[in-house]
């Protein structure tokens, strides 16, 4: 386990430069960044109570988006039959009807098509299908990163937060590849995927502190899907390295430890999504889920 990361405070940048380094940062990403909304319909999804999601994907090519596996669908377990002895759960994916939202004046859904999902490591591959992009509009797609990123590098997060009002949440990343406490991924993520740790509240201001009880905690504490699932995370040069996945935070703090997908199984979920053979090849990934 990983010690925490320190926190830094930017203590020698004016605070009015460092904001206008932040809203520089913004704007040159903000075109590649996309609205998806997502219809979870059908009896397998009566148990949710907010069967259409609103969250965040990035354009990655013309027409490529990438975002969350959470975002685009969900892994639904079937129960073995009583009396069949030992056998195990079967799992199954179910994929939503997914959308990319344009901005500007009129908000206009496309249709999108899931070339290839990651359940275990939080990684979707989506291609707009609808005639793109409609007149006066255009698709920019960012520059991705040819390296991961270093434990204390300054980050920033582009989240759709409602009725197409996107916002900045700058940070820092805590940890790659390891955990400062123990924490485990939520079910279906793979909880040794190389999640890169990152704070995402205007650097956090040092939380949670290093008495924390989250680091003092015995029991691996289990994280949670936020707001943020989906939302696409960009180094100091504006380069996509990874998407927000799940979070965690003290009982009663406003300020959680975020996670999120690292670079590799994007690549990998890129790679897939660009050579699989649509005849044969599953868009799920995951060899443990029937399709």
């Amino acid at each position: 386990m990983a010690s925490p990361a320190p926190t830094r405070r930017y203590s020698r940048t004016p605070r009015r430069q460092l904001e206008m380094q932040l809203d520089a940062l913004y704007q040159s990403v903000f075109p590649s960044v996309v609205a998806i909304e997502s219809h979870f319909v059908g009896p397998e999804n009566r148990d949710l109570k907010h069967p259409v999601r609103h969250n965040t994907g990035v354009f990655v090519g013309p027409t490529t988006i990438v975002t969350s596996a959470n975002v685009v669908g969900r892994v639904l377990t079937d129960k073995p039959a009583t009396g069949g002895g030992a056998a195990a759960a079967l799992h199954r994916s179910y994929i939503a009807h997914n959308f990319a939202i344009t901005r500007g004046s009129i908000h206009r859904p496309l249709k999108t098509k899931v070339l290839a999902v990651s359940f275990a490591h939080d990684v979707a591959v989506l291609e707009v299908v609808d005639d793109a992009p409609p007149e006066g509009k255009s698709f920019t797609p960012c520059s991705i990163a040819k390296s991961p990123p270093q434990k204390g590098d300054v980050l920033l997060a582009a989240v759709h937060m409602v009725n197409m009002q996107f916002g900045m949440m700058p940070g820092h990343v805590r940890a790659v590849g390891e955990k400062t406490f123990n924490v485990r991924a939520p079910w279906p993520l793979e909880n040794g995927s190389g999640w890169v740790e990152f704070d995402n509240s205007q650097f956090n201001g040092g939380f949670p502190r290093p008495w924390s009880d989250l680091f003092k905690s015995e029991e691996e504490i289990t994280g949670r899907n936020t707001i943020m699932t989906g939302s696409p995370l960009f180094n100091s040069d504006g380069e996509f390295f990874g998407v927000s996945s799940w979070d965690v935070s003290e009982k009663g703090s406003s300020r959680p430890v975020s996670f999120a997908t690292s670079l590799l199984p994007i690549k990998v979920a890129l790679e897939y999504a660009k050579n699989k053979n649509p005849d044969h090849d599953p868009v799920v990934m995951d060899t443990w889920i029937q399709c």
